[in-house]
């Protein structure tokens, strides 16, 4: 028993300090963190020290220094002290301590009882299934799950025994790798409660997001719940140790931080911190790099479309997240031609026509499914058409050319996948559900945006979120 709570300890003690190593450099990077609400600050700290140490690991090996925890975690969290201890960081923690003594008491009625209610359903179920398990499903153990124990025996990127995919990238056996050590041991039931925790930071992010965006308490948990409870794929993805839903979670902060400085809405440094999501998408999994190009690639088409005040060289501020593209992808790049690994080939041999007319009517198919996301995309699209003008006179616009830029890029994708007539059905079947998933909470951040007219809470309801757009007097767009 003693032993089982160590072990317990041990591990949260792990999580915490990519909490603390992501916080401060989120003071670092935002020059005011109170800014954000406080789910938003959880999910952002998360995703930066996560980042942020598993390129730490990255540099460790390419320098020869085996792994040990004194090494993974001395020099980043003395550099997070540091951060802290300076007057930006002292301030910064100050006033959130501050903030959380007056914050007023949440005064929840019966729809926000039930809301919550579903959702912690959703945890109590997919927790235990996660923690409880050893790692089962294919990738976990093929891939994600196998690197992990050879960087955890090796103490380095040893890919030299690994065949299958060794040229993805490695933001998640090295997180796990690393979980390993804060645990003394490999152990693969205790690990897999890091994708449940990215989950509800995925599901508070949203929830933060869409009171900021103007929808009242309520409304934002309504729709959380519905993301969260629509279909199977995303409670599946709580437990099964895929890259996927880290991905969905990265592509939704990323596109977030980027919708609110185009609609001029964004709090101080938020551009920045959006270059450190889209770092976080290119190192996390081999579809990473092309969707945060996109992002990237439809902000600058709204930009182009809209002409808002001074959009020409706000064009030239996506060299910022560009720069992060880059900080996620090159790193690894490089590191694969030092090391001299063979590159794998197997997505794009050729043009099949009958497997884009395919492509198409599976991805539709999905989209409807109920086993694969519910009601959410056809409620999508009833959203969109209810936005009417807004659509493409607004932001809103780069949310939905991403989503639909990224949807057209899965029908292209099946039409160069190299399978046999008989083997294709069942590729999509494998695949379908994760591509969609990686959209599917930018999808749902449009749906809140699509609806939020619906919403008719007088602005004095206590259950509005107090950072509607229409509340934040932000004149000039801030990098």
């Amino acid at each position: 028993m003693i032993d089982t709570g160590i072990t317990l300890l041990r591990l949260l003690l792990g999580l915490g300090a990519i909490f603390f190593l992501g916080y401060a450099l989120l003071t670092l990077l935002v020059p005011r963190p109170r800014d954000f609400s406080c789910f938003e600050r959880a999910a952002f700290s998360f995703g930066v020290g996560a980042l942020t140490l598993t390129l730490w690991m990255l540099a460790l090996t390419w320098r020869g220094v085996p792994f040990g925890l004194a090494w993974i975690l001395g020099p980043p969290l003395a550099l997070a002290a540091a951060l802290l201890l300076t007057p930006r960081g002292r301030r910064a923690v100050r006033e959130d301590r501050r903030a959380d003594r007056l914050r007023p008491p949440m005064a929840l009625s019966g729809w926000d009882w039930l809301f919550l209610g579903l959702l912690t359903m959703v945890f109590l179920y997919a927790l235990p299934r996660a923690a409880l398990y050893p790692m089962w499903s294919w990738d976990a153990v093929a891939t994600w799950g196998c690197k992990a124990r050879i960087f955890f025996n090796t103490k380095g990127l040893d890919l030299i025994c690994i065949d299958a995919h060794n040229y993805y990238p490695n933001l998640i056996p090295l997180l796990l790798s690393y979980l390993y050590f804060a645990l003394g041991q490999v152990n693969d039931y205790l690990v897999n409660a890091i994708f449940p925790l990215w989950g509800a930071l995925l599901l508070g992010l949203l929830y933060s997001l869409s009171t900021r965006v103007g929808l009242s308490r309520r409304f934002a948990l309504g729709l959380t719940a519905f993301l969260a409870l629509n279909g199977t794929v995303f409670i599946v993805h709580l437990y099964i140790a895929y890259a996927d839903l880290p991905l969905a979670f990265f592509t939704l902060g990323g596109a977030a931080l980027l919708y609110l400085w185009l609609a001029d809405a964004a709090p101080r440094g938020s551009l920045t911190l959006a270059a450190g999501f889209l770092a976080g998408m290119a190192w996390c999994k081999y579809e990473g790099p092309p969707l945060a190009a996109t992002l990237i690639l439809a902000a600058a088409l709204t930009l182009v479309w809209l002409r808002p005040a001074h959009w020409v060289r706000r064009l030239g501020q996506l060299t910022v997240p560009l720069a992060g593209l880059v900080v996620g992808y090159l790193p690894w790049r490089l590191f694969i031609v030092q090391q001299q690994l063979e590159i794998g080939a197997d997505h794009i041999q050729g043009f099949y026509p009958h497997q884009m007319v395919q492509g198409i009517y599976h991805l539709l198919a999905g989209l409807v499914s109920p086993f694969y996301f519910g009601f959410l995309w056809p409620a999508l699209a009833l959203a969109l058409v209810l936005a009417g003008k807004r659509l493409w006179r607004s932001p809103m616009l780069f949310l939905a050319l991403f989503v639909g830029g990224n949807l057209v890029a899965i029908i292209l994708a099946y039409a160069v996948a190299p399978t046999s007539a008989a083997e294709f059905p069942g590729y999509v079947r494998a695949t379908l559900d994760r591509l969609l998933l990686h959209l599917t909470p930018v999808a749902a951040l449009l749906l809140a945006l699509g609806f939020k007219d619906l919403d008719q809470a007088p602005a004095s309801d206590p259950g509005r979120g107090s950072q509607g757009l229409t509340a934040i007097s932000n004149p000039r767009p801030e990098i």
